[in-house]
């Protein structure tokens, strides 16, 4: 019979227990593969005990991965470009396509296009998804990112300063697109639809070596969640809602937005991933190139 424990902790509270025979803990943002696996009922039967550990955003999650503290987690394809160049000794095993990002502005602001934002201020989180959805949109706008002033902050506060006032746009993804466009009226100016971006099961080369069957299955398990979820929207942003305790329309609008389905193909992965790895190196967020072949292997959760 499995065990299911879940848990929000801070880096320093980690400790080796987690490593235990048997045990896979994994990092998860906002209830993502949780909330998915739970909904889809993959969760039923699991030969091995899941710890769960939440986070805001992805760099905490990586940085505790980086510690030696996790397993296993849930990000972008931004963050783990942070991540890799800073030292994380990982990879993404399983790639989603992932169209949850976008560029706001507060409700009635003057700003309808990117282009508009010449001059003005962006709050997103360094590094993040968001962050480089604002570069590519600045970009195919024929702006760069020093034509605008880039305030780095959490997700939550960074849709918080925007209600006040703070700054002129937020960079951000899902829920809090959704939440911001349903429970306070802000207006999408840069989808995610129209950026490529992935999102990846990520885990710590440790763990690959020592827990690769629990791995492949866990990465079996997120693939027919997906599949399910392609199929029942309404149940999973349910299950979304509850945990997060947000309402049922935002929740289903996030379940919308963010097309999150499986891309089997490694080659246009690899692609995505290469072009995230290049416009950050372009723009001084990473010190050196980086290869994405080096930190992307989809080998595990494709069977081989």
């Amino acid at each position: 019979m499995k065990t299911f424990r879940f848990s929000i902790c801070a880096l320093a509270l980690f400790s080796s227990s987690v490593f235990a025979a048997g045990t896979l803990s994994v990092g998860d943002q906002r209830a993502n593969a949780r909330a998915i696996l739970e909904a889809s009922g993959e969760l039923s039967n699991v030969p091995y005990t899941i710890e769960w550990h939440e986070f805001a955003n992805a760099a905490p999650l990586l940085e505790a991965m980086r510690a030696g503290s996790l397993d296993a987690g849930s990000v972008g394809d931004a963050p783990l470009t942070f991540a890799v160049a800073a030292g994380l000794d990982a990879k993404g095993i399983l790639a989603t396509r992932y169209a949850g990002n976008a560029l706001i502005v507060k409700k009635g602001s003057a700003i309808r296009n990117v282009s508009e934002l010449k001059g003005k201020k962006i709050a997103t989180v360094k590094g993040s998804s968001g962050h480089n959805l604002a570069m590519q949109a600045l970009g195919k706008a024929g702006l760069q990112p020093s034509d605008v002033t880039f305030v780095f902050t959490t997700p939550a506060e960074a849709t918080l300063v925007l209600d006040q006032g703070g700054v002129d746009a937020v960079a951000t993804w899902e829920p809090y697109v959704s939440f911001a466009t349903q429970q306070s009226g802000a207006q999408i100016i840069a989808d995610g639809k129209d950026y490529p971006a992935l999102s990846y099961l990520v885990a710590s080369n440790k763990a690959i070596a020592d827990k690769k069957t629990a791995l492949a299955d866990f990465s079996q398990r997120l693939i027919r969640a997906r599949s399910w979820t392609a199929k029942h929207p309404q149940a999973y942003a349910t299950a979304i809602a509850r945990l997060l305790r947000i309402p049922q329309e935002v929740a289903l609008l996030k379940v919308k937005r963010e097309l999150n389905q499986v891309e089997p193909d490694t080659q246009a992965v690899l692609a995505v991933q290469q072009n995230t790895a290049d416009l950050y190196l372009k723009n001084g967020l990473i010190p050196k190139p980086i290869e994405a072949k080096t930190f992307i292997d989809l080998s595990l959760s494709q069977g081989k």
